[in-house]
């Protein structure tokens, strides 16, 4: 089993609600699932276009990264993703932060994910989930480089139980 960190963010259509499905799409696969607040964010690189919903999950995978990456790619073209530009407005964004302590770089997954200590959309939910880790090729813990980064254009918004299912 290996330790692994995925941020979540969508900022078209039922924002929540594709979280909500993410997290619940990927229950099958990962164990102790922890999850984050829900955090609304500004968009980064292309301005003109609606605000996320960003989240974090934390938990232990019962499969390989490449698997993992591919149930990630179903989830987000369940929720309507289609190619777009890089950058732009998304149903349903799912990233591998991290998987346990290991690197990958292929041409389509690189793991740890190459921005995450520089984005404070990332950062804050991930401190939620796991402040006190020190990623693969980060000089300091998550609630570290979180607090170098700052909060501008990230607001919490919901708790974590947010991201339950509804019943």
């Amino acid at each position: 089993m290996f330790d692994v960190l995925i941020g979540l963010g969508s900022n078209v259509g039922d924002r929540l609600g594709h979280l909500r499905r993410a997290v619940d799409g990927l229950r099958p696969v990962l164990r102790h699932i922890e999850v984050s607040g829900v955090y609304e964010t500004a968009p980064v690189g292309v301005l003109t276009q609606p605000p996320f919903l960003n989240a974090a999950v934390r938990g232990e995978a019962s499969i390989g990264p490449q698997r993992l990456f591919f149930l990630a790619k179903s989830l987000e073209f369940a929720a309507g993703r289609r190619p777009g530009p890089t950058l732009g407005p998304r149903q349903l964004d799912l990233d591998i932060i991290a998987f346990g302590g290991l690197v990958v770089a292929t041409a389509r997954l690189q793991i740890p994910h190459r921005a995450f200590a520089e984005r404070g959309f990332v950062l804050a939910p991930l401190a939620d989930v796991a402040a006190d880790l020190t990623l693969p090729g980060a000089n300091a813990t998550v609630r570290t480089l979180a607090g170098q980064v700052g909060r501008a254009g990230v607001g919490w918004v919901l708790p974590p139980e947010s991201l339950a299912a509804p019943r």
